[in-house]
């Protein structure tokens, strides 16, 4: 299957506000929390996205002001809805080897960058092997195995 973006790379040389908004898949769960109250102590606007709809408005009732968007990795579209207008997507749902691939297909069709926080290798290679090219040509950044637990133990495994 091959995915096309579907719109064209921002213009870097645009004097256009950038976009400070974020979304993040799994913000219910552990980690994801963590991460939307970061992106908000950093003045960027968090779109709450996962499976539960009331575990999202949970969330979102911590951080009012912040959007909930109920998606699948099973349902393409709910991930195009989920991600729509945001500069980046941070993946905080794991196994990784089952969510990365559609929401990387997701950041992809609409010319986003995709960060997760992966530890899982095999998910990071296939994030590599699977859409290197893919989001090369369309300008935007996948950057697997962004979380500080998974580059502490690369680190360790690298100097042993």
């Amino acid at each position: 299957m091959t995915f096309q973006p579907s719109a064209p790379s921002p213009d870097p040389t645009s004097s256009e506000k950038p976009n400070r908004t974020v979304a993040v898949f799994g913000a219910a769960g552990h980690t994801g929390r963590f991460v939307v109250s970061e992106l908000r102590r950093r003045g960027l606007t968090p779109i709450l996205s996962g499976r539960d709809a009331a575990k999202l408005k949970a969330v979102g009732d911590a951080h009012p002001g912040s959007e909930a968007r109920v998606a699948s990795v099973d349902d393409p579209a709910s991930l195009d809805r989920a991600i729509s207008g945001a500069a980046a997507i941070i993946n905080c749902a794991g196994p990784f080897i089952d969510t990365a691939a559609p929401i990387i297909e997701a950041a992809i069709r609409g010319r986003i960058h995709y960060l997760d926080v992966t530890a899982e290798q095999w998910a990071v290679l296939d994030a590599f092997e699977r859409f290197a090219d893919m989001a090369r040509d369309a300008g935007v950044v996948i950057a697997p195995a962004m979380a500080f637990y998974g580059a502490l133990g690369d680190l360790l495994a690298t100097a042993a």
